[in-house]
């Protein structure tokens, strides 16, 4: 690829290893989805993308560089659970949406002084009895004690779940904003309502940015997305803020098939999440 000493790439950004991060990145490629594919492949596929992006954020006239940044590369469940702790903010690349109630558990904090915000077209509030896999992360915290008032869910779309998976939602209190309700009042709003309430109720708060939200048409590499979802610009923006809050501990970008992809419009966007969280952890300064 061309080389430029003045258009620094964000891939050398993420592989510069700094002795002391203040953002972390791991890869946590599980893959038991219930639509059989390939999302363990994904944790190097955005890292690949990031090749095509510098550094620079225009709009919030910040440059990555200024933040130290360490990949601890694709790590298991018992190594996540040992590192998370005593790490700065970070990302977790998924992996299918099974890595979300990991990463949760992985914070070693009580599950009622977690809040959990998913951007999701989905509810993953199925059941449990046959163990768990991507369609049921949020259902399985709840089990394990996560207060429902705890979780807001953003970009739940129509026609992608179902009433008995609604009733749990309504019934546990969580907080439901559909994709309708995004596009009508916007992402940015929605999310720092969410993000305002639940900081007065918890400790830290946990990200959940499964990419299946965004509307299939800009994500073909997500198997779960829809029409009619959000824009990959908003899931953009949705990050941005998400790393700009003190007590966001980690965000997840989960559920992307690189099998599935056409010419890296999922990598990138998923590419683009990544750094934008970056940029928000950078703006705390």
């Amino acid at each position: 690829m061309h080389h430029d000493p003045h258009w620094p790439r964000s891939s050398a950004w993420l592989a510069s290893s700094s002795p002391q991060p203040e953002l972390a990145v791991l890869g946590l490629p599980v893959n038991k989805s219930i639509t059989p594919g390939n999302c363990h492949l994904a944790p190097d596929a955005v890292r690949d993308a990031l090749k095509f992006f510098s550094t620079y954020d225009v709009d919030q006239d910040l440059d990555l560089a200024d933040l130290p940044v360490k990949d601890f590369g694709d790590v298991s469940e018992t190594a996540l659970a040992e590192l998370l702790p005593a790490l700065p903010p970070a990302v977790i690349l998924g992996g299918d949406n099974g890595a979300t109630r990991l990463g949760v558990h992985a914070m070693g904090l009580p599950l009622d002084r977690i809040g959990l915000v998913t951007l999701d077209a989905h509810f993953d509030l199925r059941h449990t009895e046959d163990g768990f896999h991507n369609g049921n992360p949020i259902r399985a915290l709840l089990e394990a004690g996560m207060p429902g008032t705890n979780i807001h869910q953003i970009g739940i779309q129509s026609f992608a779940n179902s009433p008995a998976y609604a009733r749990i939602a309504k019934d546990a209190w969580i907080t439901v904003r559909s994709a309708e309700w995004v596009h009508s009042i916007g992402i940015v709003q929605t999310l720092q309502q969410s993000l305002e309430a639940l900081s007065l109720q918890v400790d830290a708060i946990y990200i959940d940015l499964d990419i299946d939200t965004i509307d299939r048409a800009a994500c073909p590499g997500a198997p779960g997305a829809r029409p009619g979802g959000i824009h990959a610009f908003q899931a953009r923006q949705f990050a941005r803020i998400a790393g700009a809050h003190p007590k966001v501990r980690v965000m997840d970008i989960v559920e992307f098939d690189p099998e599935l992809d056409q010419n890296r419009v999922t990598a990138m966007a998923c590419a683009t999440c990544l750094l934008s969280f970056a940029s928000g952890v950078l703006s705390r300064k």
